[in-house]
C-alpha cells in the first residue's frame, strides 16, 4: 500500500512538472507583439465599421416605421397590417441590429487586444551594444 502511494504520488508530481512546463509560454519578441498588434488593430477597425453601419441601418429602419412624412390610409378591416415601406423599416431595423450586436463585441474584445499588445512591444528588456560596452535597458 505505502509503495503504490509513494508511486502515485510520485506521478501526481511529474505531471504536475509537465504540465508547467507546457502551459508556460516562451516569451516573444518585439516582431510577434507587432504582428498581433496590426492584425488586432485591422480587426477593430473592421468590428467599429459594422457597429456603426448597424446603428445607421437600424435608424433607417426607425426613420421607415415611423415615416411622418407619408401617412398611410388606415382602412378598419386592415388596422395590423404594415404598409411596404414599414415592412422595409423594421427589416432594416432587425438587420441593423445584428449587425450592431456583432461589431460591438469585435470592436472590444480587439481593441483590448490591441492594446495589450501595444504594451508588450514597450515594454521590452533591450540589449544593445554601442562602441565599447553594452546597453541593457527596460522600456515600460
Amino acid at each position: 500500500m505505502n509503495k503504490f502511494l509513494a508511486l502515485c504520488i510520485l506521478l501526481l508530481i511529474t505531471f504536475q512538472i509537465q504540465a508547467q512546463s507546457v502551459s508556460q509560454p516562451e516569451p516573444q519578441g518585439t516582431d510577434y507583439y507587432a504582428q498581433n498588434y496590426h492584425e488586432a488593430s485591422k480587426s477593430r477597425k473592421f468590428g467599429s465599421t459594422i457597429a456603426i453601419t448597424g446603428i445607421l441601418v437600424g435608424g433607417a429602419g426607425v426613420f421607415l416605421l415611423n415615416n411622418p412624412l407619408k401617412k398611410r390610409n388606415q382602412y378598419p378591416g386592415n388596422s395590423n397590417s404594415l404598409s411596404e415601406s414599414e415592412a422595409l423599416g423594421l427589416g432594416l431595423f432587425m438587420f441593423g441590429g445584428a449587425l450592431t450586436n456583432i461589431g460591438i463585441p469585435i470592436w472590444i474584445s480587439k481593441g483590448i487586444k490591441a492594446k495589450n499588445n501595444k504594451k508588450a512591444m514597450d515594454r521590452q528588456l533591450r540589449v544593445s551594444s554601442e562602441g565599447s560596452g553594452i546597453k541593457l535597458s527596460y522600456h515600460f
